[in-house]
């Protein structure tokens, strides 16, 4: 007669917190009723009874929702849908990439993938307006150059006019949460020389104006292959200090 083995127990699937499960309930809840951005929720206690949770509850699930851009309490008026933004992550984007400097390099690489492989379509779709604005955000950028001026601004405009044509908003968004992002991260770092960030801009819109899609990629690449270059060297340099 063989020994009776017991059964393995099967772990039991913890139930979602309820602040947690009231959050996911208010999520549903605004798509099942189709709410866009600037329509009114339902007040607090409206919304517990619905959900048979304490007013507690939704309040404290309203308050993460907030924080997370899905919704917004104006005061004296009640509480909001919220407009899709890339906003709240960038409150914490920078401080974990500051935290991890691998993350900071693969964030570099995606911007760098994504802008070199879009830039054929934007050059399709730049327009004589935008083209000409090219022009004089790069002389801005040189000039302020000479001058030893922050080019932080125009930098964050160029990269915004290069794509504004795709007429992508939301990729828009990403892109300038990418720039927020990573100038936030790099505060300590010490900046390149500026004339050799005219001279990646240059070599970038004299391709783009030229309407060579490869040229305008391999500039592309090259100028964020500098970004990275300065990045790698400066994490050698604190952990040499460690």
């Amino acid at each position: 007669m063989s020994e009776h083995v017991p059964e393995t127990p099967v772990p039991r699937l913890r139930p979602a917190p309820l602040h947690k499960a009231v959050q996911d309930e208010i999520r549903r809840f605004i798509l099942r009723e189709r709410l866009q951005a600037g329509d009114p929720l339902k007040p607090e206690a409206e919304l517990a009874r619905l959900f048979g949770v304490s007013r507690n509850s939704v309040r404290e699930a309203v308050k993460a929702l907030e924080s997370t851009g899905v919704l917004e309490t104006r005061r004296g008026s009640g509480v909001y849908v919220r407009d899709f933004s890339f906003t709240p992550l960038l409150e914490h984007l920078p401080y974990g990439l500051m935290r991890e400097p691998q993350a900071l390099n693969d964030l570099i690489g995606l911007r760098k993938t994504l802008e070199s492989a879009l830039i054929g379509d934007a050059i399709a779709a730049l327009s004589d307006t935008n083209a000409a604005a090219l022009r004089e955000l790069l002389a801005t950028m040189r000039q302020r150059a000479k001058d030893g001026a922050d080019l932080s601004d125009p930098d964050r405009a160029f990269h915004q006019l290069l794509f504004a044509d795709l007429g992508n908003t939301m990729l828009l968004q990403l892109f300038d949460l990418f720039w927020q992002a990573y100038h936030q991260a790099t505060l300590s770092v010490p900046h390149r020389d500026p004339m050799l960030i005219v001279h990646d801009h240059a070599a970038i819109v004299e391709a783009v104006l030229a309407k060579d899609a490869d040229a305008a990629r391999e500039s592309v690449r090259a100028h964020y292959v500098g970004i990275e270059e300065r990045i790698r060297q400066e994490l050698d340099h604190l952990a040499n200090k460690r």
